[in-house]
C-alpha cells in the first residue's frame, strides 16, 4: 500500500477542472490499494470536497499569490510535505514537477504553449515582451522538469512527438494516456441555459449556429475565425437566404484582459468587420447546462493553433456536431475522420470547409455519425487503470513505502 500525493493547485480551469472532476471520483473504484491526498486550489477546494471518501482525501493550502507564488511554494514547502506525510509517489499535474524531487514522479506535460514557436511568435508580434519573457521562462522550467521525472505522460502521440523535436528533449520517454470522456455524466443535468444565454442564441429561429467552446487567449486563434465570418455569412445568405450566428463562451470586448491576454485587438476586428451583432458573447456556460448549448447549434468550430488534447472537441462529437477544426495533428488524434481540417491561419479555407458542411446535409450526417463513434473511444475508466499501474511501478521504488497495515 503507498500514499500517493496529486498535486493539483494549478488546476483552476478549463481542463484541469475537466480532470480533477473525473478522475477522482474513480481513484476509490479502480484502486483498493494505495491512499490518495489530493492538493486544489484554495479557491476550489469546497467544490472537490465532495470527492473525498475512504481513500481519497482532499487538501489546499491558504494562499498561493499567483503563478509565481505556487511555482516557488511547489519547489520548498512541498518538499517538508511529502517528508512529513511519507509520501510514495507524486503526481505533478501542472506541467511543472517538483526538481531534485526525493521519490519517483509521475509528470503531466499537458500545456504546448511551452513547446509552440507559434504562441513565442504571437508575442512577439503584440509586442508584449514582458509576457513573452514570462513565458520563456516558464518554457525552460517545463523543459527541466521533463528530464527529472520518473515517468512522463502527455494526452497524445502528437504532443510528445512535438516536445521530441526540442533540443535536449529528444532522448526523452514518454508515455501517452488519453483523457477520457463520460457521456453519461455530460448530458446528466437537466436544468436550462441561463435565460440571458438562450436569448442571445436565440435573435430570431431562422439562423445557422457556428459554436466555439473556449474563454479568450491568444492560441485560441479567435481572429481567424472573426475574419472568416464575414465569407460564412455572406455565402449562407446567398445560397440559402439565412442569417449566420457565431455563438461564444466568452466575452471579446476593448480592454478586456482575461489572465493575461488583452482582447482590444480581437473586439477592434469584429467592429471594423462590422460582425458585433452576428457573434452571441454568451460568457461562461456551466458544464452541467453545456450539453444544450451544444444541441442548439450546427457546427463546432475549433481554430486554436495550440492544443495537446482538447476536451471541447469530445463534446461536441458525442453532442452530435459536425466539427472544423485547425489542421494539427493533435486534432486528427482526437478526431480522425470525425472532423473536417483547415488551414490553421487562413480563414478562406476555414468559411469554405464551414459552408460545405452547413449545406451538405449528407456529410453532415456521415459526420455526426463518425464523431458520436470517436469520442465513445475516450474512456475515463480506461485513463484511471492505466494511472494506477504507473502508480504501482514507481512505488516499488519508493524509499518511504511502508506496510500500513502494520
Amino acid at each position: 500500500m503507498s500514499q500517493v500525493l496529486i498535486n493539483a493547485l494549478a488546476s483552476t480551469a478549463g481542463g484541469g477542472i475537466t480532470y480533477l472532476r473525473n478522475v477522482l471520483p474513480r481513484l476509490e473504484q479502480c484502486d483498493r490499494q494505495n491512499r490518495y491526498i489530493v492538493l486544489v486550489p484554495p479557491q476550489l477546494a469546497d467544490d472537490y470536497a465532495r470527492f473525498e471518501s475512504e481513500r481519497v482525501k482532499i487538501e489546499t493550502v491558504r494562499r498561493l499569490g499567483g503563478a509565481a507564488g505556487r511555482l516557488l511554494l511547489e519547489q520548498t514547502w512541498l518538499r517538508a510535505f511529502i517528508r512529513l506525510r511519507k509520501i510514495d509517489v507524486l503526481i505533478s499535474l501542472g506541467n511543472f514537477a517538483l526538481l531534485a524531487c526525493a521519490i519517483p514522479q509521475i509528470l503531466f506535460s499537458r500545456n504546448d504553449l511551452y513547446f509552440s514557436p507559434e504562441f513565442d511568435d504571437e508575442l512577439k508580434s503584440r509586442g508584449d515582451y514582458l509576457a513573452l519573457a514570462a513565458h520563456r521562462l516558464k518554457s525552460l522550467m517545463a523543459r527541466a522538469s521533463i528530464k527529472q521525472a520518473t515517468i512522463n505522460v502527455t494526452p497524445t502521440a502528437a504532443f510528445a512527438s512535438r516536445i521530441h523535436g526540442y533540443n535536449g528533449l529528444s532522448e526523452c520517454k514518454f508515455e501517452v494516456l488519453h483523457f477520457g470522456f463520460d457521456p453519461e455524466v455530460f448530458i446528466a443535468g437537466n436544468e436550462p441555459l441561463p435565460a440571458r444565454q438562450e436569448a442571445a442564441l436565440r435573435p430570431r429561429e431562422s439562423l445557422r449556429r457556428l459554436l466555439y467552446v473556449s474563454h479568450y487567449n491568444y492560441y485560441r486563434n479567435f481572429e481567424t475565425l472573426i475574419r472568416a465570418l464575414p465569407l460564412i455569412k455572406r455565402e449562407i445568405e446567398q445560397r440559402e437566404g439565412r442569417g449566420v450566428l457565431l455563438a461564444l463562451t466568452t466575452d471579446i470586448k476593448r480592454g478586456a484582459v482575461y489572465d493575461g491576454y488583452d482582447a482590444t485587438a480581437a473586439a477592434e476586428l469584429i467592429d471594423r468587420l462590422g460582425v458585433r451583432e452576428d457573434i452571441a458573447m454568451l460568457g461562461a456556460v456551466e458544464y452541467g447546462k453545456s450539453h444544450q448549448l451544444y444541441a442548439l447549434c450546427d457546427l463546432f468550430v475549433c481554430p486554436s493553433y495550440s492544443e495537446s488534447f482538447g476536451h471541447p472537441l469530445l463534446e461536441a462529437m458525442a453532442s452530435g456536431l459536425p466539427v472544423i477544426s485547425a489542421n494539427l495533428e493533435v486534432q486528427r488524434e482526437v478526431c480522425g475522420e470525425a472532423a473536417i481540417y483547415f488551414d490553421t491561419f487562413d480563414e478562406t479555407d476555414l468559411a469554405r470547409k464551414c459552408v460545405v458542411a452547413l449545406l451538405n446535409g449528407d456529410l453532415r450526417t456521415v459526420l455526426k455519425e463518425r464523431g458520436l463513434e470517436r469520442a465513445r473511444l475516450f474512456s475515463w475508466d480506461e485513463h484511471v487503470s492505466k494511472l494506477v499501474k504507473m502508480i504501482e511501478r514507481c512505488s516499488i521504488i519508493s524509499p518511504y513505502r511502508e506496510d500500513w497495515t502494520k
